[in-house]
């Protein structure tokens, strides 16, 4: 009998779930790196052939995707505890050569724990800014409204200043989390949308 804590177990209910869900990009946190290739193994059974790893920490971001459905566009972009892949849909054969394709960025993010708000608002405020970067890199046709998924562990509810920033598009020195100031000046989002 196994142990619904036992990694085997949780592993079955994870590949489940994404098998149902078919994703062509998907997004995990507290990855461990000791473990990354036996844990995972089974989503090259479920036809995940791209994937990146976070590059430090001792529980990390992964993103995986089909390269079948979707390339990559850039290579990585590895802020503080946020994953950036962008990607393009790859053309059907036969398909219209004049066809224009547009990159969508993912933001893949393990946000710092514990109270640390001010930390969690800079790191998500690090990611975006690097996609309009990248964005204005790749002379994407808007490179401050680039298309943009951000996603993972917040390790806050949706009150913590990381998602006041990302919903309202600016924090101020007056937002508090665990009774501090999450900035000391304002910090507007990057992206115009």
């Amino acid at each position: 009998t196994k142990h619904v804590g036992e990694w085997e177990h949780r592993s079955e209910i994870i590949r489940k779930r994404l098998e149902l869900i078919d994703a062509d990009v998907v997004c995990l946190q507290e990855v461990s790196p000791k473990s990354f290739e036996e844990d995972f193994a089974f989503m090259t059974e479920l036809n995940y052939d791209g994937v990146e790893l976070f590059r430090k920490g001792r529980f990390r971001p992964a993103t995986f995707w089909r390269k079948s459905v979707v390339d990559l566009a850039a290579p990585p972009v590895h802020k503080d505890r946020t994953l950036l892949t962008t990607f393009r849909h790859v053309k059907a054969p036969g398909g219209d050569a004049e066809e224009e394709t547009h990159n969508f960025h993912v933001l893949n993010c393990h946000l710092q724990a514990g109270k640390n708000g001010g930390r969690r608002v800079r790191q998500v405020h690090e990611g975006v800014g690097a996609s309009v970067k990248l964005a204005r890199k790749l002379k994407e046709k808007d490179p401050t409204s680039p298309l943009l998924i951000v996603c993972g562990d917040f390790n806050g509810g949706p009150e913590c200043g990381a998602v006041r920033y990302l919903e309202d598009g600016a924090i101020g020195p007056e937002f508090m989390e665990d009774g501090e100031s999450v900035t000391s000046k304002e910090k507007k989002i990057s992206t115009s949308a």
